[in-house]
């Protein structure tokens, strides 16, 4: 615990920091942060989990002090924003999962997933069966998450949006 205070005290605090306008708050903040992570139980990335305990005692705060709802939507897109990195790196790890899918998968959520073509037109272009495609799009994103939780740990926030990752072996 001692560790994880000497490492991401700072760094937590000027994120609280930012989305608080007010320093002694955002110290307040960053101890309950801290006193919350210390009731954790088997965390496996306290980097990842400090942020979410962070996130959500940010919104906690603009709740309970009633500051006005522009606030704490402005927190929730600035947060969406940092999200995007994580995604956008792991996104880069995609095309990789996809190749290993079967061929009855793979060229269907290429074209549906990677070059956004919807399905009814992908339905047209492979003479298939509309139902019959989204089918295929389904159990190929199921198949090719599986094949990307095999590869790596993904922390996703509340609203399924990727928030870190941490890659188990080198598959990527």
């Amino acid at each position: 615990m001692e560790k994880a205070i000497a490492q991401y005290y700072g760094p937590l605090f000027l994120y609280i920091r930012k989305r608080v306008n007010n320093t002694l708050d955002a110290e307040d903040l960053t101890q309950e942060v801290f006193y919350k992570f210390s009731k954790s139980w088997n965390v496996q990335n306290a980097k990842s989990w400090l942020y979410t305990i962070a996130k959500n005692t940010i919104i906690d705060y603009y709740r309970t002090n009633k500051k006005a709802n522009q606030d704490l939507a402005k927190v929730i897109v600035e947060d969406a924003k940092e999200d995007k990195s994580a995604f956008e790196e792991l996104s880069t790890c995609i095309l990789p999962f996809v190749e290993k899918l079967p061929e009855e998968y793979r060229t269907i959520v290429k074209l549906s997933e990677l070059e956004d073509v919807p399905q009814k037109k992908i339905a047209e272009q492979l003479d298939m069966n509309y139902v019959t495609v989204r089918s295929k799009v389904q159990r190929g994103r199921k198949k090719l998450k599986t094949l990307i939780a095999d590869c790596c740990q993904i922390t996703q926030s509340g609203q399924g949006g990727i928030i870190d990752y941490q890659s188990k072996k080198n598959c990527c």
